[in-house]
């Protein structure tokens, strides 16, 4: 029977060889696309329309008055007029007058009465939609910009202005027309570069935001941003390595955002850069910027590559700190025994992961090495209640149940054992070389069946 005992034990020991590193998302933090509303550019022009005969005089006066600034005189003015007596021309200067002074409600009626007269003026409509901008009416500012395009506006404000409010209301496809428009009007115009580029990317449109962005930083290679940008396109597409290589760029150009640095430190963890990721962590736990439930997956990936002096780094500078909750107590206290453990100090790690789970049950990593470390010890009582509790939490229960079909193994009892491993089987049927692993305790029951007989 000894003999099966080793040969069940080779078996099954390949479920405990990597130990629950969690799986992360990796979220870096952009700056949002911010839009800057203009002010009025104060360039009073009466395109597309003109003065009436009758009007020379009083359009000469106004022009030397609107070279003073003396916008208050402009108003008072043309106040002296019903909008019936003006041009459109005049009455335009009207509303970009009422504009200036901020008299917005003034200026949208103006401007709503010249579009009643001339529905298709597109300095009117580009006005009109930027006074709406102003005044938080945006459905409205949409409408006007859109016109005022279709209309043959080629402003390239009013295209970004329409991409912006596209992109907030309708999504990206909608802003992308509008924001390569504007940036092919205004190619170095910052806005309109992001805005072209967050369209492409929340449209998932990556390999033509990546093209656009090596442009970009072809021109501004120091220009933190844009490498943050270029990281975060790469770990959407999973090329994880490159957009570490993005992050560390980024860091020499500056101090990056504390949540941008844990994700720079668990992409090397992921790539087993273990000296480069404690040398950054260290750096922001020597400055305070970490807390301990920020480090619990990396405490995972250390334990896991039996980087136990970094393990032992770590929770001595979060031992003495009076802000842990009892979940980051029994993180602290699991990270603990998995040392002892590896030290071959037994007793002291079987303290600690009963310590870890009196502080959090439901540590379900605690218990699952507990119940291996108790079977190791030949306490099989506690390790298959151990391995039962594990069984109910799904990120070890696939763990826990080859635990116990080992367990079952060294107790000699191989239909139970068997009789598991049918049950892993049918919940996880795509578990490698399970099935050759059922078919040889199949062939050890039937021996011990016909030995009966």
């Amino acid at each position: 029977m000894n003999r099966k005992h080793a040969y069940g034990l080779a078996l099954l020991s390949f479920i405990f060889a990597s130990l629950c590193v969690k799986a992360q998302q990796f979220q870096l933090e952009l700056a949002p696309i911010n839009f800057v509303l203009p002010a009025f550019s104060e360039e009073y022009s009466d395109r597309e329309v003109t003065l009436a005969p009758d009007e020379y005089e009083l359009a000469e006066k106004l022009k030397s008055l609107l070279d003073k600034k003396d916008y208050k005189q402009v108003r008072d003015e043309l106040v002296t007029y019903y909008n019936i007596e003006l041009s459109p021309a005049l009455l335009m200067i009207k509303a970009q007058v009422y504009f200036s002074l901020k008299e917005y409600s003034k200026a949208i009626k103006v401007y709503e009465y010249i579009l009643k007269r001339k529905p298709q003026l597109v300095r009117a409509h580009e006005d009109l939609g930027q006074l709406y901008l102003f005044t938080e009416q945006l459905y409205k500012a949409q409408t006007h910009f859109a016109k005022a395009i279709s209309y043959g506006s080629n402003n390239a404000m009013v295209h970004g202005q329409l991409g912006y409010l596209n992109l907030q209301s309708n999504g990206a496809f909608s802003a992308l027309y509008a924001y390569q428009k504007a940036y092919s009007l205004e190619p170095n115009n910052r806005q309109w570069q992001q805005g072209l580029l967050t369209s492409l990317v929340q449209a998932k449109m990556f390999p033509s935001a990546l093209a656009l962005l090596e442009e970009f930083i072809e021109k501004d290679t120091l220009n933190q941003s844009l490498w943050l940008t270029k990281a975060a396109i790469n770990l959407e597409q999973k090329q994880n390595l490159d957009a570490l290589q993005s992050l560390e760029y980024a860091l020499l150009l500056g101090e990056l955002p504390h949540q941008n640095k844990l994700v720079m430190i668990s992409l090397h963890f992921e790539q087993s850069h273990y000296d480069r990721a404690m040398s950054l962590l260290k750096s922001s736990a020597k400055e305070n910027k970490v807390k301990f439930s920020e480090v619990g997956n990396y405490l995972y990936r250390l334990n896991a590559a039996n980087r136990w002096s970094d393990s032992e780094w770590l929770l001595n500078h979060f031992a003495d700190s009076d802000t842990l909750s009892d979940f980051d107590k029994s993180t602290l206290a699991y990270t603990q025994a998995q040392i002892l453990e590896a030290k071959g100090k037994l007793t002291q790690a079987s303290k600690y992961y009963a310590d870890s789970l009196q502080k959090n049950a439901n540590n379900s990593s605690a218990l699952l090495s507990y119940a291996y470390l108790q079977l190791q010890q030949k306490n099989f009582i506690l390790s298959e209640q151990l391995f039962i509790r594990a069984q109910s939490f799904e990120n070890v229960k696939l763990q826990a149940m080859l635990g116990r079909a080992q367990l079952y193994i060294n107790t000699d009892d191989i239909q139970a054992a068997y009789n598991l491993l049918l049950d892993v089987n049918s919940k996880y049927p795509e578990t490698q070389g399970l099935q050759d692993k059922i078919e040889i305790l199949a062939n050890i029951t039937k021996i011990e069946n016909t030995n009966k007989l």
